[in-house]
């Protein structure tokens, strides 16, 4: 006990030679985990993430609130009447910073244009809800740790900005529901496991599984959970993936060696182990994981942001067009196409389109690309010319 307490003591005390990489302009971390609970989901945790997503999405001036709004059809034509009322009136209603990138700069001034959740250590991203809350809280306290958890995925899917899952470890029960609830989940191969432990343990995960089986499909997260043990999710079908790590070094190898000193000095997991691998090779996946992450933040961040804030809200809510009755974007009650909702999600989506192609972005672009299309027409014009002349 000793010596795993030591391991422990020297871990914190060595942390800060194996934080995170510094992120691009406008990006930020999402701060979540401590070495001591293997970054389990404590109340303490659960509320820190859900203060860190209100601050990122509140403007600091007025205090006010900027998530997505309900993802239901309805919702549209209220962006449709804001965007009419800007155009024709030059005023801002309470939907005007979704439909106009010049409000939304003026409404999020100061905040981040994207968020990149992760964890310190190396082995574990998420061990999922510390059970010891669980067991010793009472009913109403366990209630409340269960709801937080639920919130804070809300909110991940709720903000305006799109949010980044850095994955490397084991990420267990809740902890893959929560890597996967992120709208862009990182991950190296050969760091990362999804694990529903319920079968194993007597909890039946119904919580990881309910979010999961929107990401993995409901035959696979059910087969999965009735047999327990891992899951391994294809992160090339459900998130990024850093490809072939071992032959994209990004640092050189002396730092691996002194990284993986600190990595494999630390507290010995009393969980199912990864497949074996070096030190060094775990090390400089871990530093490819980094790199990635970093590219992937600088594009995302030089992109118009109100302008996939739309687009997130449409995406989540054309899925729930699934051709049944429903209040569509005039507020009126539809019976809807049947099917499997591929008529009415091409009807919601052609309105959006229409509500996007007004932004100012999309009419820069638009005018850009006229542009330069001309401009290629006249330059082959002038080539074809130059070879009749020449015959």
């Amino acid at each position: 006990m000793d010596k795993i307490q030591r391991g422990v003591a020297r871990s914190r005390a060595l942390l800060p030679r194996i934080t995170h990489r510094p992120l691009p302009s406008g990006a930020s971390y999402l701060h979540f985990g401590d070495y001591g609970t293997r970054n389990a989901m404590t109340k303490h945790e659960l509320q820190r993430l859900k203060d860190q997503l209100i601050e990122a999405n509140t403007n600091p001036q007025t205090g006010r609130q900027l998530f997505l709004p309900a993802f239901k059809p309805q919702t549209l034509g209220h962006l449709e009447r804001s965007q009419e009322l800007l155009t024709k009136e030059g005023k801002a209603d309470d939907y005007a910073w979704l439909v106009s990138s010049r409000v939304w700069e003026e409404e999020r001034k100061g905040l981040p244009k994207l968020l990149v959740l992760a964890s310190p250590g190396f082995k574990v991203f998420s061990s999922g809800h510390h059970l010891t809350e669980i067991k010793n809280g009472s009913p109403e306290e366990v209630r409340e740790i269960f709801a937080l958890c639920a919130e804070v995925m809300s909110l991940i899917r709720r903000s305006a900005i799109l949010v980044m899952g850095k994955i490397h470890g084991i990420a267990s029960g809740a902890g893959a529901q929560l890597a996967l609830a992120t709208d862009v989940p990182v991950a190296s191969r050969s760091l990362t496991e999804l694990w529903l432990p319920g079968a194993d343990l007597g909890l039946p995960c119904t919580s990881p599984a309910a979010g999961l089986s929107r990401v993995l499909g409901t035959r696979r997260t059910w087969l999965e959970l009735a047999k327990g043990g891992y899951v391994r999710a294809d992160l090339k079908l459900h998130g990024v993936e850093v490809d072939d790590p071992a032959t994209k070094t990004v640092e050189d190898k002396s730092q691996y060696e002194q990284q993986a000193n600190i990595l494999f000095e630390g507290p010995p997991s009393s969980e199912k182990s990864l497949p074996r691998r070096s030190a060094e090779d775990i090390v400089r996946d871990r530093l490819s994981l980094d790199h990635l992450v970093y590219r992937l933040a600088r594009r995302l961040t030089k992109r118009d942001t109100q302008q996939t804030a739309i687009t997130k809200w449409a995406f989540w809510t054309q899925i729930g067009l699934r051709g049944q009755p429903h209040v569509n974007a005039d507020g009126v009650e539809v019976d809807g196409c049947g099917g499997d909702g591929f008529e009415d999600a091409v009807a919601f989506a052609g309105r959006v389109m229409a509500l996007h192609s007004q932004s100012e972005v999309a009419k820069e672009g638009i005018s850009r690309f006229l542009q330069e299309n001309a401009m290629r027409k006249q330059t082959n014009k002038t080539e074809v010319e130059m070879n009749e002349t020449t015959r």
